[in-house]
């Protein structure tokens, strides 16, 4: 298999958190890189030293150092410390030729430009099952980037799950629905493992019972590419007990809920803008 890097030059990471971690690991499992030819740029000397002892890749502190020779380099801070983690000085020595990643969620591509004036950008929204191989990865590209790059992207991120390339304009829906999904989902896996305990179901069953329903449904609307109204109706026989629990979920109001919770975020994402 043809390395990543051969099209993308070295890769490095500004922030070596989770989903810095997240993405090497899927970029080393599918053998799209070699250690040595990535770079992270980290604050913390603890994380660097486990960073390296883990992955054998290359962390400093030092981050102009780790983008100097770059080709793709991949913004992985909190998106509330973009100007002091992105500094001019940093921006000044990335190689004009590099591409630049973001995944800081509400950093658009336009405060992108702002920091690292000159580049091709791209904004990407991956989810935090990203961590475990499974993720779901929204990729906006500028005008800028080239077709080699937006493959790149997305075969550096189809190492750790779904990707699919998106206009900029979708990238705040897709954060509500996508990026903040796993948090409702895992809300309802609690929810659904407390009645399973309510019901006299021992605390570890009932969690795992509720969390592989979830995984394996989610598989099935994947696999089959039928729509789950479809699917539900396979599992809902006529005056049974699933049309029973169905019928309870939607007096309780759980579909709107959903629609809230996206609407909620949409309009909390809005209000993050404006500071």
């Amino acid at each position: 298999m043809e390395k990543i890097t051969a099209q993308t030059g070295p890769l490095a990471f500004i922030g070596g958190g989770a989903m810095t971690e997240a993405i090497i690991k899927g970029i080393l499992g599918a053998g799209l890189a070699d250690p040595g030819e990535i770079f992270v740029g980290e604050p913390s000397a603890a994380r660097c030293e486990y960073l390296q002892k883990t992955y054998g890749i290359k962390a400093s502190g030092d981050n102009k150092a780790v983008v100097k020779d770059a080709g793709l380099i991949i913004l992985a801070v909190k998106p509330q410390v973009v100007d002091a983690a992105i500094t001019a000085e940093l921006a000044a020595a990335m190689p004009p030729q590099a591409t630049v990643l973001s995944i800081m969620g509400s950093v658009d591509l336009a405060k992108l430009h702002q920091v690292v004036p000159g580049h091709a950008v791209i904004r990407v929204m991956p989810n935090t099952p990203l961590a475990v191989g499974a993720g779901m990865t929204a990729i906006a590209p500028d005008s800028k980037v080239s077709s080699e790059m937006i493959d790149a992207a997305k075969t550096i991120f189809g190492s750790c799950g779904e990707v699919e390339v998106v206009a900029e304009s979708a990238i705040e829906a897709i954060t509500a629905v996508s990026g903040c999904g796993p948090g409702y989902v895992f809300m309802l896996i609690d929810a659904l493992a407390d009645a399973g305990v309510n019901a006299g179901l021992p605390r570890a069953l009932a969690i795992k019972l509720a969390a592989q329903t979830f995984a394996g449904s989610g598989k099935m609307v994947l696999e089959t590419a039928l729509h789950p109204a479809q699917l539900r109706d396979q599992v809902t026989s006529p005056g049974g007990t699933t049309i029973a629990g169905i019928h309870a979920l939607e007096n309780r109001g759980v579909r709107a809920a959903m629609y809230d919770a996206v609407l909620a975020v949409l309009e909390r994402s809005e209000k993050l803008k404006g500071k």
